[in-house]
C-alpha cells in the first residue's frame, strides 16, 4: 500500500520535485556528499584527471510538473540553475543529460562554473549583460591596479565611462551576445549626439574595444566585431627650435631647471622625469625604468609606460646641471633626483606645467604646451640631424616605429649625435621663431602623452 500522499493546510497535495539520476557518487578518492561550493573549492589546484573526476558530482538534474508535460532544469545552486539551452527550454531528460555534461566537461577544463552557466542562458539574463561583464572587467582592472600592472589614471578613465549616465550606459540593457558592427556604429552615433569630439569619441572606443578584447580571451564571446572608428583630424602640435626651446629654458631658474632639460635634451616624459632618483644617476648614464602614475607629487611609482627600461646619456647639458645641484651621497637614500625649489619634494604634474608655461610666456612664445616644447621638440630635432629613426625609437622608448616616424622631417642632416651638443657659452638664448608644420607634411608629434592609437 503507497504512502498517504502529504497535505498543505488547505487539503490540496503538496508537489514535490523530484532529482533524476547522478547522486552523490562512492568513486576512489572521491568524497561523497560533498555541496557543490566543495566540489568548487576542491578543483582548485587539483590535476586534470582528478578534476574530471570531480566534476562527476557537479550539478542535478530536476524537473517540475507543468501544464503540457514535464519542464527539466539543472540545479547548481547556490551558482544558479539552468532551465534551457541557450534559451531553448530543456523538454526531456536526454537533453539534460547532455547540457549537464557539456557544463561539467568545460567545468574540468577549469572555467568558473558561473560563466558556463551563464552560456546556457537566454541571451538577454542578467549574467549574459553588458554592465555585468563589465562590472567584472573594472575589477579586473582594479586589482591589476593595486598590483602595479597598470596605471590609476587609466583605471579613473575606465570608471569614468562606466559610471551611471556615462558613455558605456548605452549598452545598459543590452546583451553580450548583440555585439555587432552595427550596434557599435549606433553607439558611436549615440556619442556624437553627445556632443563628444572625434577624440574623445575614439578614447571612448578604444577603452571598449579593450573590454571585447578581454570578453574574447575569456572566451564569452567568438570573435571581436569590425569597429566604426571616427575620423579624427590630424594634431599639429607647436614644435620648438632649438634657439627657442634654449631661450624657455633659461627663464627658469638654474636650480629648477634640471628636470625640464632631461625632457628638453632627452626626451624623458614628465612622468618618467618626476620619478627620477638620484641612484638612477651613475657614471654619465641615466637608467629610466618607473614613471608617477597620477599627477599629484604622492602619485603611485610603477613602470613606465611600455613596461620596459632603457639607459641614456645625459650630455653635457643635463651633466653639468647634475654636478652642480645634485649630491652623489644622496643616492643611498633614494632621494629625487629632481626635487622642485619651492617645496623640496618631487615636482607635481601641475607645477611642471605652470612653471614651464610662465618660462614660455616670458620669452614671448605663448601658448607652447610642455609635452610639446621638450619631448617633441627634441625628437623633431633629432631627426633633423640626421638621427636614424630605429635609434631614436630606442632612445624614446617607443613601442611601435610609427610614433616616432611621427617626428621626420625633411631635413637630411649628418648624424651626430642624439643628446644634442650646447652652444659656445652655455645656453643660447637668442630668440627664433615657433615653428609650425605646413599643412601638406606630415605631423611633428602625437598628442601629448599618446601614442598613436594601432588600427584595429
Amino acid at each position: 500500500m503507497s504512502p498517504r500522499p502529504r497535505h498543505t493546510r488547505r487539503g490540496a497535495p503538496r508537489r514535490t520535485r523530484t532529482w533524476i539520476g547522478y547522486p552523490w557518487a562512492k568513486r576512489p578518492g572521491v568524497t561523497p556528499g560533498l555541496s557543490i561550493s566543495q566540489v568548487i573549492a576542491s578543483l582548485e589546484g587539483a590535476p586534470r584527471g582528478i578534476r574530471f573526476e570531480l566534476v562527476g558530482d557537479l550539478g542535478r538534474i530536476r524537473f517540475q510538473r507543468r501544464k503540457g508535460g514535464r519542464a527539466y532544469y539543472l540545479d547548481f545552486r547556490p551558482y544558479g540553475r539552468v532551465w534551457s539551452h541557450r534559451g531553448i527550454r530543456i523538454t526531456d531528460e536526454a537533453t539534460a543529460r547532455r547540457v549537464l555534461e557539456a557544463i561539467r566537461s568545460k567545468v574540468a577544463e577549469g572555467r568558473p562554473l558561473d560563466e558556463v552557466i551563464a552560456e546556457y542562458l537566454p541571451s538577454h539574463a542578467q549574467p549574459n549583460l553588458v554592465p555585468t561583464w563589465i562590472a567584472r572587467w573594472l575589477e579586473v582592472k582594479r586589482r591589476e591596479s593595486e598590483a602595479g600592472d597598470r596605471s590609476p589614471t587609466y583605471l579613473r578613465e575606465l570608471t569614468r565611462y562606466a559610471k551611471a549616465g556615462g558613455h558605456f550606459s548605452w549598452w545598459n540593457a543590452r546583451s553580450i551576445h548583440e555585439l555587432s558592427y552595427g550596434t557599435l556604429e549606433d553607439w558611436g552615433l549615440w556619442l556624437s549626439d553627445r556632443g563628444l569630439s572625434p577624440k574623445t569619441r575614439r578614447n571612448v572606443l578604444g577603452a571598449f574595444r579593450s573590454f571585447l578584447s578581454w570578453l574574447q580571451q575569456r572566451e564569452q564571446i567568438r570573435q571581436v566585431p569590425k569597429f566604426p572608428w571616427p575620423r579624427v583630424a590630424e594634431y599639429a602640435p607647436t614644435v620648438l627650435s632649438v634657439e627657442a626651446q634654449d631661450l624657455v629654458l633659461a627663464k627658469i631658474s638654474d636650480e629648477g631647471r634640471g628636470i625640464f632639460l632631461a625632457m628638453a635634451t632627452l626626451g624623458v616624459r614628465p612622468g618618467e622625469a618626476r620619478a627620477l632618483d638620484v641612484a638612477d644617476y651613475r657614471d654619465g648614464w641615466l637608467t629610466v625604468d618607473k614613471a608617477c602614475k597620477g599627477l599629484a607629487g604622492s602619485a603611485p611609482i610603477r613602470g613606465t609606460k611600455t613596461g620596459k627600461p632603457k639607459r641614456l646619456p645625459v650630455g653635457e647639458l643635463l651633466g653639468a646641471w647634475l654636478d652642480r645641484w645634485v649630491d652623489p651621497a644622496d643616492r643611498l637614500t633614494r632621494a629625487p633626483l629632481f626635487l622642485n625649489p619651492r617645496t623640496g619634494r618631487r615636482w607635481t604634474h601641475w607645477a611642471l606645467r605652470d612653471t614651464w608655461v610662465r618660462a614660455a610666456r616670458a620669452a614671448g612664445l605663448e601658448g607652447v604646451k610642455l609635452y610639446e616644447g621638450t619631448k617633441h621638440s627634441m625628437a623633431t630635432d633629432a631627426i633633423r640631424r640626421g638621427v636614424s629613426e630605429r635609434a631614436l625609437q630606442s632612445f624614446l622608448g617607443h613601442r611601435d616605429l610609427r610614433s616616432t616616424r611621427r617626428y621626420a622631417q625633411l631635413s637630411d642632416q649628418a648624424l651626430v649625435s642624439v643628446p644634442r651638443r650646447p652652444f659656445v657659452g652655455g645656453l643660447s638664448v637668442a630668440p627664433n621663431t615657433v615653428e609650425k608644420p605646413e599643412q601638406n607634411q606630415p605631423d611633428l608629434a602625437s598628442p601629448a602623452g599618446f601614442e598613436p592609437a594601432l588600427p584595429a
